[in-house]
């Protein structure tokens, strides 16, 4: 039975990171896809859980070297890129991913789901992205932070992130009905398939 990649976008302060930890938490099939990250690590991130941070150049040598399948540099020097290889066997994924990102990722696999994680407010957001980044980027962000609204209604699904826990619900709801969805057609293939053997 083929994975599914569940990818999650989000403005800066979203609550990407938090909804992703519970689901991991609670979900013992679902597996993070640690993307790279040239960016120093916030307090109480884990190098290889959250991200794989790296230097510029190690990151530039990864794209070279094609182990990098998609990135983008999103502030300044803040190289972000996902891994080539995605799934462990047996797991679905869960990725971290701008819209530029999820483009890419729906053009190589069938089985993609994607979720836009919207902040409960427009102060909020501001506030979020304040209290994680100097006033001098704020501009930056929150201009990425529109685009990324932007692009929200393409997505599969979009879920407000104002209570953390009924956030995680919602998404956990969503993962399963997504994987209820997949089981039942690759039943129905299979059955297809006896049928036909028999005849």
């Amino acid at each position: 039975m083929e994975p599914i990649l569940f990818i999650f976008t989000g403005p800066s302060g979203a609550g990407k990171g938090s909804v992703m930890r519970a689901l991991l938490r609670d979900d013992p099939t679902l597996r993070k896809v640690v993307t790279y990250t040239t960016r120093s690590p916030r307090e109480g991130e884990v190098d290889g859980f959250d991200y794989r941070f790296v230097s510029v150049q190690q990151f530039l040598q990864l794209v070279e070297q094609g182990k990098i399948f998609e990135y983008e540099n999103v502030y300044r020097d803040h190289y972000y890129g996902s891994p080539r290889e995605l799934f462990v066997p047996g797991n679905d994924g869960i990725i971290e991913l701008d819209y530029k990102g999820r483009i890419k990722y729906q053009e190589r696999w069938r089985q993609v789901i994607s979720i836009f994680l919207m902040p409960p407010s427009l102060d909020e957001l501001k506030k979020r992205i304040l209290s994680r980044s100097h006033v001098a980027n704020l501009s930056a962000r929150l201009d990425n932070a529109v685009e990324q609204l932007r692009h929200a209604k393409s997505y599969d699904y979009v879920v407000k992130n104002d209570d953390l826990d009924q956030c995680v619900a919602r998404v956990a709801d969503i993962v399963r009905v997504e994987r209820l969805r997949r089981d039942g057609r690759y039943q129905l293939d299979e059955m297809i398939h006896e049928l036909q053997d028999e005849r």
